[in-house]
Formats: C-alpha cells, structure tokens, sequence
C-alpha cells in the first residue's frame, strides 16, 4: 500500500504577507555603486535595505534641496538685477555731469548755447564736416577744439618786432586796483635806453618804457594823468 506524504501547506495569508514586506523595503544591493554610496547615508540600522521610514527622510531631503535651489536661483536673479539697476545709475550720473558741463546744444538742427540759446557762429568758413565732426578744412584730420586760441604773458620793450606782431590787446593794472583793457591796432619801437613801445589803440597813444607807462590812452579812460600803472600784460595770439 502506497503511503502519501503530505507536504506542508503555506497559507495564502503569509505568502501575502511575504509579498507585501517586500513592497515595503528597497534593497540597496540592486542598485548601482554610485546609488548605493549615495543612498548608504540614510540606511539608519545598516541592514542594506530601506525601510519606509528611511525612504520617506530620502524624499523629505530632496525637498528641502530642491526647496533651497529655487530660493538660490531667486537670490542670483535678484542680486544680477541690482547689478543692472547699479549700472544704470551709475551710467545715468555719468552722463547728467556730462549735460552739466556742456555749453552748447542742438534744438531743432541748430547748434546754440545753452545759456542764451544764441546760434553759435564760426569766426571763418575754413570748416568742414568729417565723419560727423566739425574739422579744419585745410587739415581734415585734426578736429576743431576749443582750447584759447590767445595766450597771456608780461609786455614790455624788450620784446621783438616778430614777438609784438601777435599783439592783440594791452591790459593795465595800478597799485589801488584799477584796470584797463586797450585793443591795439600798432605799436613800434623806439631804441634807447631803456627803449620804448609805442602803442596805438582807439582810446589814443600809450608809451612802455622800463617800469613806466604814459600816453593820452589811459587818461581819457581813468581820468587821472598822475595814475601808476604796476603791471603790464599783453593779449597775442597763438
């Protein structure tokens, strides 16, 4: 007679049971070995899997993460929109001391003073337009600038014909302050000792001589023939 041996049921009960602890694990050892060092952080009891608890700080890290990134990606965008606004400002400022210093201006295609919005006049017409600028015609390549086109310096007899031909005007300063301007039209001089410049002006004659200056030309202004003049400058031009 055959005798049956009767193999152990499993319940459905642990079978599910099995299959649903499994569910709630991830074993670490199927993973890559960049996951695994990544993922080792979180395994809290070291038994190479993740319970639920262990994934669930795993998705809280990665929020807080991705939390911070954004706030990060807003704080660059803030901070490159205060550098903007600083360039602006500072560019703004640059260019109103530029307004600021200018004396002249264009209104409606014409070039005028800021002042007094008078039409600015060329004292000849040797001027062209080069590339947009305002050019010399005889050298188109050097640009018109307004550097004094006359210079200042003491004026008396000792000076050469070739040095008084750029003479223009004549300033007189006394010791209690008064002054005098003359445009001078001539001069000439006289040899001796000390010699002379003889001066002529609109106003009449004016004698330099040493330290001395006379002549009809500062008394009909001033009106006092005894008035010392202490210094004597002479306009010429460049």
């Amino acid at each position: 007679m055959t005798e049956r041996v009767a193999s152990p049921r499993v319940s459905l009960a642990d079978s599910s049971s099995r299959r649903s602890s499994k569910k709630h694990f991830l074993e670490l050892s199927g993973l890559s070995v960049g996951a695994r060092e990544k993922l080792a952080q979180f395994d809290i009891n070291g038994d190479g899997n993740l319970d639920p608890n262990e994934i669930s700080q795993i998705v809280e890290t990665l929020a807080n993460e991705q939390f911070r990134g954004r706030h990060l990606k807003y704080g660059f965008l803030a901070l490159a929109l205060v550098v903007v606004v600083l360039i602006g400002c500072l560019f703004g400022i640059t260019w109103a001391v530029f307004l600021a210093n200018k004396d002249t201006e264009v209104r409606q295609g014409v070039w005028v003073t800021r002042s007094d919005k008078v039409p600015i006049q060329l004292g000849n017409n040797q001027m062209t337009v080069l590339d947009g600028m305002l050019s010399s015609r005889g050298a188109t390549n050097v640009t018109v600038s307004t550097v004094p086109s006359t210079v200042e310096r003491p004026l008396n007899a000792n000076m050469t014909s070739a040095q008084l031909t750029s003479l223009t005007r004549v300033y007189l300063r006394s010791s209690d302050g008064a002054q005098v301007g003359l445009r001078v039209t001539g001069f000439r001089l006289v040899a001796g000792s000390p010699p002379t410049l003889l001066l002529s002006t609109p106003s009449g004659s004016l004698a330099v001589s040493g330290n001395s200056v006379s002549g009809s030309a500062t008394t009909g202004l001033v009106g006092d023939p005894a008035m010392v003049w202490q210094e004597v400058k002479g306009v010429f031009m460049k």
